[in-house]
């Protein structure tokens, strides 16, 4: 047959391919708009566009029904092409697992491309009927698979065709009508079918949903749900730990999320030395000491009485005024006036710092938590390896390790933070139970998640592109259902919750209230200075 070179213009790309004479002169006897059409709509029924927008076609037959049909397959707008000779030439691995694969075969040699395309999504044969005839009496078990690994068109040069499909799940061939396309679901009966999920041991005994989803999809289309945790075994489904870690290609959503969650100590109680500075933060006391300065002052100019005394003597009386009242002696309207709404507010003022001072002693107060990127960044400390460093976060030097509940650290999360505790718990290398909650008790106890996550992705299942579809349906069923989070809300589960002490019941001991000692003590040493001082000056002042 009479080959030349043509070039072709598919959706504005120019392609040269070789072709025979019979794109100029089409075989009368060829009906190539039946051919176009069968094949459009079974493609069309087998991968809609919405889903699958490529059709690769793999150019393998010389046959007169290939070289007159593929010009119509060709111009037809609906889906891009990608058209080939080979498997591996200007095919990518998106084309296999999002696009249907449309081969033109016309020997059983051909068939051993079928060996690259075993897990893509759809394929299609169109191959001539004495090939049909051959494969029919072939005992090669391995052609047979690669056979009926996609949907058969067979054709003969007479405008007959014939479809067929093996269904894998009921081992029956079901014969399509070419004048009435209607390709059947064939995941409705899966005629008890195993569908293997790996489960990682640890995870699976927490996150018990996933085992759930699959007995619910099985349930719904009559197979067998298999739970593996031998990664040996080839599996239907796999659950991934985060979207980061899965081969993309074959992910699908998942329920909940996954993260890096940073593990952070809990806050410390405060000091019982802290009632003193709590009941008022700063801008009280900024407040308190520019009144003070200023009454000062005004006073300096215009009392009658202590306007005669120095200016520091003016501070230490309206401070003692505040704390016991007055010690020395005023007088003056303007004096009396000023002086006496002062004491009022001392009243107001030291009242209410006692009273808070009494109710702090009665509770026991907690610092800050740490939770923001910034506050993680200045209080935590983490142990030196290459994940902190890339955060730009504090770590101990080599060789040395935080004490027990003061360092940070990094922990895989799932969902919140009581699933990803009770997840670590299995984790670590405890054969007896006790040791497990004894773990889980500690961590409560001594650390928290901050609420600052790093990488948090949804969760992912990856699924082989034979039951991409069946999973698809059904976990976007479980998304507008809600049953996911109505499944653990109301599973029972262990309180592990902590609650802080509210009411102080310890013995105030003598280490708290070292800074009291040391601040009276400065006072007893600036009252010794202020003595000899004073004698000193009034030394001088005698002679």
């Amino acid at each position: 047959m009479l080959r030349v070179m043509s070039v072709l213009k598919v959706f504005g790309v120019l392609v040269v391919v070789p072709v025979s004479v019979c794109f100029i002169l089409t075989a009368p006897n060829i009906n190539a708009n039946f051919y176009a059409h069968t094949l459009l709509e079974l493609h069309r029924q087998v991968c809609p566009v919405l889903e699958y927008r490529n059709l690769v076609i793999l150019w393998l037959s010389h046959d007169i029904v290939v070289d007159v049909v593929l010009p119509h397959i060709i111009s037809e707008v609906t889906y891009s092409k990608t058209i080939s000779i080979a498997v591996r030439e200007n095919i990518t691995d998106k084309d296999f697992f999002y696009s249907c694969n449309l081969l033109f075969m016309d020997s059983l040699n051909d068939f051993e491309t079928v060996n690259s395309l075993q897990e893509s999504v759809k394929a299609i044969y169109l191959y001539p009927k004495r090939i049909h005839e051959l494969v029919k009496a072939s005992a090669n078990e391995t052609l047979l698979q690669l056979v009926r690994f996609g949907y058969q068109v067979v054709y003969d040069h007479s405008n007959t065709i014939a479809i067929y499909r093996w269904n894998k799940y009921s081992n029956q061939t079901t014969t399509i009508d070419p004048y009435k396309i209607a390709v059947p679901d064939e995941t409705r009966d899966m005629h008890g079918y195993n569908l293997t999920m790996y489960n990682y041991q640890p995870i699976s005994t927490v996150m018990t949903f996933d085992a759930y989803f699959l007995e619910l999809v099985c349930s719904k289309r009559n197979a067998t749900a298999i739970q593996i945790t031998n990664l040996s075994v080839t599996c239907d489904i796999y659950t991934s730990f985060g979207l980061d870690y899965a081969y993309p290609i074959w992910t699908i959503p998942a329920f909940g999320t996954t993260f890096t969650a940073i593990n952070v100590p809990r806050a410390k109680p405060k000091p019982i030395v802290s009632v003193l500075i709590d009941p008022f933060d700063k801008y009280v006391w900024i407040t308190y000491l520019m009144l003070v300065l200023a009454m000062a002052v005004t006073i300096s100019q215009f009392g009658e009485i202590l306007g005669r005394c120095r200016f520091v003597e003016i501070v230490l009386e309206l401070v003692m005024t505040c704390l016991a009242g007055p010690s020395r002696t005023y007088g003056g309207t303007f004096e009396n006036r000023l002086l006496t709404m002062f004491c009022l507010m001392g009243i107001v003022l030291i009242s209410s710092y006692q009273s808070l001072i009494i109710s702090f002693m009665s509770i026991v107060r907690y610092g800050p938590e740490i939770n923001t990127l910034e506050e993680i960044r200045e209080q935590c400390v983490f142990e030196d390896y290459d994940e902190p460093k890339s955060f730009g976060f504090k770590t101990y030097p080599n060789g040395t390790y935080p004490e027990l509940g003061m360092g940070c650290n990094f922990e895989m999360g799932r969902d919140n933070e009581l699933l990803s505790l009770r997840i670590a718990a299995n984790l670590i290398n405890v054969r007896q139970d006790y040791g497990k909650e004894d773990y889980i008790r500690y961590r409560i106890e001594k650390y928290r998640f901050a609420n600052a996550k790093a990488f948090e992705y949804p969760m992912g299942f990856i699924v082989r592109p034979q039951a991409r579809e069946l999973f698809l349906f059904y976990t976007q069923a479980v998304f507008e259902s809600g049953i996911y989070e109505y499944y653990y809300k109301n599973k029972s589960t262990p309180a592990w919750l902590y609650k802080r002490n509210k009411f102080a019941n310890e013995v105030v001991k003598v280490k708290d209230l070292m800074l009291l000692w040391y601040a009276y003590m400065c006072g007893i040493l600036l009252s010794i200075i202020s003595l000899l001082l004073e004698k000193m000056v009034y030394k001088e002042f005698k002679r």
